[in-house]
């Protein structure tokens, strides 16, 4: 490809785009995108950087709390002038976020997202981003996303193991045939409890704005479609084929969204 004949717009990405996997169609498909990214912490960080550089239209990037001083070791969108300024997450990432592509639009939302909210936030988007850390918000996810037929890549990290699913609403797996219920709070590992390595981060993170790009792409057949374990210590990796329970799955069999009804 004669990546000289390249229009100002699409200079950027060059490298990108004489790879066949893109292209320069490809990478249109990538600027006519919008992404919502719920939750901007460890995973959210990674992934709307990446996808940010990448070339995405439009990126959504939702949180309610403000920059902390224990995020810094593994939240890679901030530092210690945001901490000093007490910004809300969404604000703080925006800036820096438009500082490093001014060609994509941010669209910061302070708020957390929750059953009066979702619905709104996703509605023009192409693909939805778990970048959350509690299942509450991913239940939720998956009841709107599942509602509205919109792809959705669940991960989740602790200490030195990861998980990543891609989610495409009545083709595979949704988040309640993997996890029927809400499992009770205490059974549940936390960072806090548990601690996480930045490595483990970066590579769930990456492992899902990889899957992401696959479907804004359409090239669904090159998705992993199968759930992803990860030990960075172990260094250790397992596929698990996670099959759609449609008949006993109240989502999306039975399409009962009682994390949106809340």
């Amino acid at each position: 490809m004669n990546t000289k004949a390249l229009p100002d717009e699409l200079r950027r990405y060059k490298r990108q785009i004489i790879m066949p996997q893109i292209g320069e169609r490809g990478q249109r498909r990538l600027l006519a995108s919008t992404i919502a990214i719920i939750g901007l912490g460890a995973l959210g960080s990674v992934i709307a950087t990446s996808f940010v550089r990448l070339g995405i239209g439009k990126v959504k990037v939702v949180d309610r709390d403000h920059v902390e001083l224990d995020n810094l070791h593994r939240q890679i969108l901030y530092d210690e002038k945001d901490l000093a300024a007490g910004l809300p997450k969404a604000t703080a990432a925006a800036e820096k976020l438009r500082k490093m592509n001014s060609q994509v639009k941010i669209e910061p939302i302070v708020a957390h997202a929750g059953p009066d909210n979702i619905e709104n936030i996703i509605t023009d988007v192409d693909l939805v981003l778990d970048g959350t850390d509690n299942f509450e918000t991913r239940f939720l996810i998956n009841d709107a996303c599942v509602k509205h037929a919109l792809p959705w890549i669940y991960g989740g990290v602790i200490a030195t193991t990861g998980m990543c699913m891609v989610i495409i609403p009545f083709k595979s797996a949704c988040f309640r045939c993997l996890m029927p219920q809400k499992p009770p709070a205490q059974s549940i590992p936390t960072t806090a409890t548990h601690g996480v390595l930045i490595n483990t981060v970066s590579i769930i993170a990456s492992l899902q704005v990889m899957e992401g790009l696959k479907i804004l792409l359409q090239r669904e057949e090159d998705l992993i479609q199968k759930l992803v374990q990860i030990d960075v210590w172990r260094g250790s990796w397992t596929l698990l084929e996670i099959g759609r329970v449609e008949n006993d799955c109240p989502c999306c069999g039975h399409k009962k969204f009682e994390f949106l009804a809340r």
